[in-house]
């Protein structure tokens, strides 16, 4: 699948701010299931913009603004072609929760079974989690329950709660938007050795009747490490494996390492913030950029 994403944040100050610092994580990543054919980022007042790659091996572009300012406008525009990691008739079952204790020493996984920032893995959590887990001795299909328990479960209501809110809170109440639920399973999974990495990026909703949530913004979703199978992404907002329609932009450990826009300036002014995001269907082409017909797809 080829799909076309245009992300645009703007942030507007009631006085004009200065020596703004920026972070941003909007780039999506290269891997065996996602490539990046383009991508663009535009940041007016005009800057020059740098960029590396974090920890976890995401892009990260960053730039300054010294002169006073009253607003900031980023956007991005990418092109992405992705398919499905794993095979949707033959699932990752057979990784039992007996071999996990193996993670602690995969550099890969230590990462993602420890506490951080917004995920703390306390004994109500983890009395919790073993609730959901019941007689599974299978790491997908315990992953795939916690999924289904939060889905079923949890109210999905914007503006209870903001981008710090804790994993415990989140567990506490219930509630809350695609980014709480993420933490909300990242919570239970480590805190019965599974590990789970949060992930931030974008959805193309498929469906006739558009009924998936948060197709509208910046999504964002769960990986737990399958043994062989690697990392398998579940999205327990809409209840999914993640397929296709997918698109993975950064990792981390939680929100605070993957947030799309990090940043601090000089001022004593609130701000405003306005967020757009669409994404499209693009036709399929092949290698020479020419659409295939369907029976040679």
């Amino acid at each position: 699948m080829r799909l076309r994403v245009h992300h645009r944040t703007e942030y507007l100050y009631t006085a004009p701010v200065t020596d703004s610092v920026n972070e941003l994580r909007l780039s999506p990543r290269d891997n065996s299931f996602q490539n990046c054919e383009s991508s663009i980022i535009s940041v007016l007042p005009a800057t020059h913009l740098t960029h590396y790659i974090d920890m976890n091996g995401n892009k990260v572009g960053h730039f300054e603004i010294a002169e006073p300012h009253s607003r900031l406008t980023i956007e991005t525009w990418a092109t992405i072609r992705t398919k499905n990691k794993i095979d949707f008739e033959n699932l990752p079952f057979g990784f039992h929760h007996g071999h996990l204790g193996k993670c602690k020493s995969l550099e890969d996984c230590y990462p993602y079974i420890q506490d951080s920032t917004y995920v703390e893995r306390t004994p109500e959590i983890w009395k919790e989690a073993l609730d959901i887990q019941g007689f599974s001795e299978d790491v997908f299909q315990t992953s795939y329950c916690i999924m289904e328990y939060i889905f079923e479960n949890f109210q999905y209501r914007s503006g209870a709660t903001n981008v710090s809110t804790h994993a415990s809170e989140v567990i506490k109440t219930q509630e809350g938007v695609c980014q709480d639920f993420s933490h909300a399973m990242v919570a239970f999974c480590r805190a019965i050795g599974i590990p789970a990495r949060y992930v931030s990026g974008y959805f193309f909703d498929a469906t006739r009747d558009q009924s998936l949530r948060g197709s509208e913004a910046s999504h964002a979703w769960v990986e737990v490490y399958i043994g062989e199978a690697g990392w398998v992404g579940l999205d327990p907002t809409n209840n999914k494996v993640i397929d296709d329609t997918y698109i993975i932009v950064a990792r981390g450990r939680d929100y605070r390492e993957v947030a799309p826009v990090t940043g601090v300036y000089s001022g004593a002014v609130k701000s405003g913030l306005q967020v757009q995001v669409r994404i499209e269907q693009l036709p399929d082409k092949g290698a020479l950029g020419v659409t295939l017909p369907e029976n040679k797809r």
